[in-house]
Parts: structure tokens; sequence; C-alpha cells
């Protein structure tokens, strides 16, 4: 399942009859869930669920004599405009956390994914679709869009709206928090349009919008995949302590902040959107073995234009960057972990224990046991 999930990035929920979660580690209840996809009217071992704009697929199948299910989705509909789902209280995004497919491509994976799970072959006439609730929740959707327009066009906040959108981004990237202060002022009188009949939930809806500007922002600039997402999930999931618009209007500027200081305190602020790219790619492959014919490949350009912009911006080559952070991340497997030499070697993809150990005392000066040896009695404390 994991291999096909970092494949498709297609996500997988796999429960037993109970409705215990077999696969993977979750922390939330999944039977609420799944009443949403058991049709009421007849059972299908088959059923594939058109949720607009998202699809997700429930297969009931059996192992060694025991009843199993499995959940997939969401996977978003190439072609609508949604880059995002809230689920949970997080926000998962499109091209990090699930992908976009046709209908028919979302079919076939589901038949593979059968075949993974059988050993047996699933016939497209097989494949069962369920539309009725995704058409009781387009025609939900419809009049909320009509009533929400006519609302904007009452209170004439729609141009403003898009106005403060363009200028928060700007400000944000500008880091002008006296800019930020005065648009939070204007916020208050024209970013007011509800989206739902819950005051206190809309608010909570708009700030998940927000979070998400704001982690797509910083990761542009140049922070870390991995630490954008961390604060965007803390930030998140202190919305519980929020009880009235006040709260939130505060909650919101903090926001707004702590994701400024991460971005401008980033080495990598001034770098150009090219060059911050390569070092997110390279630092979210850190266990593969990443070269610049791969770089050349997944970003379109030529190695020897990648090559000259880094090392004319980074000070040093695509290389020996990537050794250098291989040879960070060793040094915490070092200190924090039991792994043998030749295991770090591994798992961060060196050619060979021999290399790992080369590498490692060309940038430090030390070999990884006399590394280990200096410092593993500081960090046991």
């Amino acid at each position: 399942m994991d291999l096909l999930y970092k494949k498709y990035l297609i996500p997988m929920v796999l429960f037993d009859s109970s409705g215990k979660v077999c696969h993977p580690e979750i922390s939330w209840d999944i039977h609420p869930i799944m009443e949403t996809f058991i049709s009421p009217k007849e059972h299908q071992p088959v059923c594939l669920f058109n949720h607009f704009p998202f699809m997700f697929a429930k297969l009931d199948f059996m192992t060694d004599s025991k009843p199993y299910s499995l959940l997939i989705g969401p996977c978003g509909m190439i072609g609508e405009s949604p880059d995002t789902f809230l689920f949970k209280g997080h926000v998962y995004h499109y091209g990090i956390h699930y992908t976009k497919e046709t209908t028919a491509a979302f079919e076939e994976f589901v038949q593979l994914a059968y075949a993974f799970l059988t050993h047996k072959l699933l016939k497209k006439e097989e494949l069962h679709w369920i539309y009725q609730k995704e058409i009781k929740q387009r025609s939900t959707t419809d009049q909320r869009l009509e009533d929400s327009l006519y609302d904007r066009r009452m209170q004439e906040a729609t141009f403003d709206s898009y106005q403060f959108e363009l200028r928060y981004t700007e400000y944000i990237k500008r880091n002008q928090p006296e800019k930020i202060d005065w648009l939070f002022k204007k916020m208050q009188e024209t970013y007011h349009v509800e989206l739902s009949e819950n005051e206190l939930e809309s608010l909570k809806l708009k700030f998940s919008a927000f979070v998400a500007i704001l982690t797509r922002i910083s990761i542009d600039e140049g922070v870390p995949i991995n630490q954008a997402f961390s604060l965007s999930d803390a930030l998140i999931q202190g919305l519980f302590r929020i009880h009235s618009s006040n709260e939130w209007h505060t909650y919101m500027k903090e926001a707004t902040y702590r994701f400024m200081e991460l971005i401008h305190q980033q080495p990598l602020a001034d770098k150009s959107m090219l060059v911050k790219q390569l070092i997110n790619y390279i630092d979210s492959h850190i266990y593969d073995r990443v070269t610049l014919d791969e770089l050349a490949e997944t970003f379109d350009k030529h190695k020897t234009h990648l090559s000259a912009l880094f090392k004319k911006e980074m000070g040093q080559t695509i290389h020996s960057y990537i050794q250098e952070r291989k040879i960070n991340e060793s040094k915490h497997l070092l200190l924090f972990t039991d792994k043998s030499y030749k295991e770090i070697s591994v798992l961060l993809s060196f050619a060979s224990q021999s290399h790992f150990i080369q590498v490692f005392k060309k940038t430090t000066s030390l070999t990884p046991r006399e590394y280990r040896d200096q410092h593993y009695a500081y960090s046991v404390h």
C-alpha cells in the first residue's frame, strides 16, 4: 500500500470488519466516515463514489477467511479548481498529499488496488459508481454559491476581498508587518461574507483557507516543506481555543506573523525561485539517491543551467550540497539511533559504507566512529 501511495499519491485506509484500522496508523475514528460510503440500498463489494469535486472508492474483500475493506481517496478531479481538502482539522494539499485524475484513471487505480489485494482481476463492468449524494451535494452547493454571490453583491465585498488577498501575500513576501496590521483593520470592514450558518465555524473555515495560503507562500519562498506544514498543523489544531470573532482576529494576526518570521529567517529568502525549489526537492529526498540528471528532468531545465545557477547563488555545487545535507542527517542518526555505519550508508543511499566514511571524514575531519565517540556523551543528556 505504501508503495502504491508513493507512486500514485492516492490515499488508502485498510480496516477490518469491526472498523479497526489496520493500515496506516491513524488516531481518528473510521466509523463516521464509513457511514458515508455504505450504500443504503444494496451491498456492492466494489463501490466508487463521485463526491464532487473528489472521488472515493470502497473495496470489500477476504484474506485468510477474514473480511477487510479498503477506503480509497480523496482523489481530485482533473479540471476542477479545489487544491485543498479539509479533513479532521487538517488541510491536505493537491500535489503533496493527494493527486487529481480523470474518472477513467481513477477506475484503473481501483482495479490495480483490487488486484494487489486479492490477486484477482476486476472487470470494468464490475465497477459500481454512486452519484446520488453528489447530486444532492451539488444542488446544495449551487444554492450556497448563489446566496454567497448575492451577499457579496449586496455588501460590495468581492473586489475588496480579492484586493485584500493580493496585498496580503505581497506584504508577507516583502516583510512589512505594519502594512499587514493595516490590512487586518481593513479586513474587519470588508472580508466578512459568511461561509456557513454558524459564525464561529465560518471563521474557522476562513482561518484554514488563510493558513493554506500562508503555507504555500512559505514553501514558495524557500521554507522546507516539513517546517511549513508543521506550523500549519499546529496553528489549525489550536483553533479549539477560539470562541469569539475577536479571538479569531487576534489568532489570525499571530499566525500571519509566525509565518512571516519563518519565511524571513530562512537563509534562502533572497534566492531565486528555482534554487528554492531545488533545495526543497533535495531536502525532501535526502534518503534517496538524487542526481543532477534527475533534477534536470524533474524541473525541465538543462543540467548546465541548473549547475551554474546553483553555484552562483549558493556558493557550492549541487553535488556538494547534497553530500553536505546527507552528512548532517547522518550526524543525527549517529547520535540518536543505534544504527550501524553500514545501515546509515544504505539509508542515505551512499554507494557503499566506505564511500560514506570517506565523505563524512572529508566534511567533518572525523570518521563516523570518532564523531559518535566524541559527541555521544552529550547527546544522551
